[in-house]
């Protein structure tokens, strides 16, 4: 099976757009057109639907995604095997973390590691512990720095992130330096990524708590000035507790609770090259950088 066209079909799918897609890669929309078109002659199957926003995969394009992806993964493993047995070190490692605390501490670590391997490109994504893990598992990510989550992966703990309350300044619990959880199912309640896993809605299943949702947003940042604003209160991780400096106060939750963060990496028996360097060389800078957060 043609790697190139596996690439291609992936970046069309991850994008809805083969035009672009062609843009991504470097090919012409006609030229990535023909791709598609000689892929789905040579399966014998129907992948891509187009419309008029784009395209979208079929059900049988779906169920073979992880297949596909595997190829393309293993085709890079070859490559990157091959170019450092003539003495050439390249590859594509893709990074990510649920935390944006950890921005400037994986930067630096790309910036000196780039400096020992500048033939390795180095892509850093943002995302959800949970959806991070399912890049992790369908090999579209290599290493991530998210909360645990169970799945298929090597796992090297950091360290227990305590989960807080953010209230307004003004709030009663204030004096009582402590939020209890059973209260989030009476106070008016900020909710962060709605509908999604996250480490706030492992703590409530967890508790048995119902918050009483008020307002909802995708964005830290949103919800903290919401609680400035007097709109409610949420809970985040204390990895967020002093990024920014309003009239917001930070209280534990009572009883205590808290996640554990770590490095989740794709599993050893089939890590590329590439992304084992990058592994090899971040873990230990993270486990002692990860201290001065």
């Amino acid at each position: 099976m043609d790697i190139e066209k596996c690439r291609a079909l992936l970046c069309a799918v991850e994008k809805n757009n083969l035009s672009e897609a062609a843009s991504e890669l470097g090919y012409t929309p006609s030229g990535i057109s023909r791709m598609m078109a000689t892929l789905e002659s040579e399966m014998g199957l129907k992948l891509l639907i187009r419309n008029r926003r784009g395209i979208t995969p079929t059900r049988e394009c779906k169920d073979l995604l992880p297949a596909i992806r595997e190829v393309v993964r293993s085709g890079d493993r070859l490559e990157q095997e091959v170019s450092e047995i003539g003495g050439a070190i390249t590859g594509d490692v893709e990074i990510a973390t649920a935390y944006s605390s950890y921005y400037k501490l994986l930067s630096g670590i790309i910036r000196d590691f780039g400096r020992l391997y500048p033939g390795i490109r180095v892509g850093i994504q943002e995302g959800r512990s949970s959806l991070l893990m399912r890049g992790i598992e369908d090999r579209s990510l290599d290493f991530c720095v998210i909360s645990k989550r169970s799945g298929t992966c090597e796992w090297i703990p950091l360290f227990d992130d305590e989960m807080i309350a953010w209230v307004p300044d003004d709030h009663p619990a204030v004096s009582k330096k402590k939020f209890r959880i059973r209260d989030f199912s009476e106070e008016p309640f900020i909710t962060i990524y709605p509908g999604r896993e996250t480490d706030t809605s492992i703590v409530f299943e967890k508790h048995g708590v119902v918050p009483n949702t008020k307002h909802t947003t995708s964005d830290t940042y949103a919800a903290y000035s919401m609680v400035e604003a007097g709109l409610g209160v949420t809970v985040v991780n204390a990895l967020y507790a002093d990024l920014w400096h309003g009239k917001v106060k930070a209280l534990p939750l009572e009883p205590r609770v808290s996640i554990p963060i770590g490095i989740a990496v794709t599993k050893k028996d089939s890590i590329s090259p590439a992304a084992k360097r990058f592994r090899d060389f971040a873990v230990v800078r993270l486990q002692k950088l990860t201290e001065s957060i």
